[in-house]
């Protein structure tokens, strides 16, 4: 009875995780307060959305090169968490560092 409960239980948290990781559009606020008193110092929301859009297009080809590496799974999962926790961690940017891509030709 236990281990149905567990598994019950499993499957429901795997499906609600799945849920929410679907994908959506990136959202900013549309209004700051510092554009209220100094609208020149502060980027428009069009130009917000586009920088937000581009670091999450960095962090999935970051993600995708880490999946390729072939590391220990330990090491990959703490990678993974630098990338969406601290994306300029010495440990991340060394192991970005390290990779050597091979010659098209």
């Amino acid at each position: 009875m236990k281990n149905h409960l567990l598994l019950i239980t499993a499957c429901v948290c795997m499906y609600a995780g799945g849920v929410s990781a679907q994908e959506k559009p990136a959202e900013v606020t549309k209004y700051t307060v510092m554009e209220r008193f100094e609208p020149e110092l502060i980027l428009s929301a069009k130009e917000r959305e586009q920088l937000k859009e581009e670091r999450i297009a960095e962090v999935k080809r970051r993600r995708e090169i880490l999946d390729t590496l072939s590391i220990s799974e330990r090491k990959r999962e703490r990678l993974l968490q630098d990338l969406i926790k601290d994306p300029f961690s010495n440990r991340l940017s060394r192991t970005m560092a390290e990779i050597e891509f091979e010659d098209e030709e």
